[in-house]
């Protein structure tokens, strides 16, 4: 077997130190440029992403307030629309309403079952109307607006049908004063829509955009009571010819006010050391009434002297009110004693209804 030996011969070397290889400096590789290259680029990337998704919601927030002002614009432009057919029909109303004299009563019917119909459609356009985010919460103003309208004018309608047939007056009367009380109140809520809408068009910068106007009842007091039976009366007597007087106690109200009641309907007023008592008249006939005498009485149960106020008041027109105030009673104090508080207005000449001119209020005044 051959044998391997190591051989003895000398080494060379060129004299120079060789360095530790773990101290060499080493040029990156093409990997590790390409990550680096990458690493920059997703950075670069997110940074671009960051600015356009900034810009690009800002500029998405003015887009949609700009369409938000614009739906708001369109919606006026429609409400304007049905305001406008609305008034048209509060004038043709006013109208017949102060010229009724000179209408037939067929006329009167036509007229008045096509302001109705008109109203009824104007109300169902505005529950269909497309509705802007900034006025939704004005939309059941001008949706009550047109409902009320539309029962006004209808009530209205019946009730003077009912005058033109001399039927029963007083279910007139008080259907009608509920008809122009509804118009008022139309009136009312339309006005509030107006307000608040043009506060939004202002804020939105479309101030130019006018809220139309409209009112069927301009003057409140038309709605009253007295106005009413004024009016009605004076539809009869131009019918007749006939004059008609009366007054009516319209209202009571004591000082101090009534506390409590009683189990038997007596009314309980607080202890006081005045106590007076206003009376309100209404002319409800169709002539000017004067030195219209209204006495009031105090009287004590078990026992106790009368105590009588006479005042007058000077001159009263047809379907105007007046009111008296009487300071001068003393009622008496304690659960034990009963005041009788009797008022009487007229009658006046030539009076024929007179149940409506006396009222009674029973009440005892506490004691300390």
């Amino acid at each position: 077997m051959a044998k391997f030996t190591r051989s003895n011969q000398p080494r060379y070397s060129t004299g120079q130190k060789r360095r530790p290889s773990r101290g060499r400096r080493t040029r990156p590789s093409k990997n590790t440029m390409t990550k680096r290259r990458t690493t920059v680029l997703v950075v670069a990337g997110i940074i671009v992403a960051l600015v356009f998704c900034w810009v690009f919601g800002k500029g998405c927030g003015g887009n949609q307030q700009a369409k938000e002002n614009e739906e708001l614009r369109e919606y006026t432009t429609a409400a304007n629309k049905l305001i406008t057919r609305s008034a048209a029909v509060g004038t043709q109303f006013d109208a017949l309403r102060n010229g009724i004299e000179e209408v037939s009563r067929d006329d009167v019917s036509r007229k008045l079952t096509q302001m109705v119909e008109d109203c009824k459609g104007t109300a169902k356009e505005a529950k269909e109307m497309k509705v802007s985010g900034k006025a939704t919460g004005l939309q059941p103003l001008l949706e009550l607006t047109f409902d009320l309208r539309t029962a006004g004018v209808d009530k209205y309608r019946a009730s003077i049908l009912d005058v033109l047939e001399n039927k029963d007056t007083e279910k007139a009367v008080a259907m009608m004063g509920e008809g122009l009380m509804d118009l008022v109140v139309g009136d009312e809520s339309l006005q509030r829509f107006r307000d608040s809408l043009e506060a939004k068009l202002k804020a939105a910068n479309l101030s130019f955009e006018k809220v139309a106007d409209s009112a069927y009842v301009p003057n409140m007091d038309e709605a009253c009571t007295a106005a009413v039976v004024s009016y009605i009366q004076r539809l009869s007597g131009s019918e007749t010819g006939d004059k008609v007087h009366g007054v009516a106690i319209a209202g009571v109200t004591t000082s101090p006010a009534r506390a409590d009641r009683t189990e038997s309907g007596v009314s309980i007023l607080p202890l006081s050391t005045t106590f007076t008592v206003k009376v309100t008249v209404e002319n409800q006939g169709n002539q000017v009434e004067e030195d219209i005498p209204v006495v009031i009485t105090l009287e004590i149960d078990p026992e106790g002297t009368p105590q009588k106020e006479t005042q007058k008041i000077t001159r009263l027109k047809a379907g105007e009110t007046a009111a008296l105030v009487f300071e001068d009673l003393k009622p008496a104090t304690g659960s034990d004693k009963v005041n009788i508080l009797k008022i009487k207005a007229g009658p006046v000449k030539d009076e024929k209804k007179i149940d409506n001119n006396e009222t009674e209020l029973r009440f005892i005044m506490r004691s300390e």
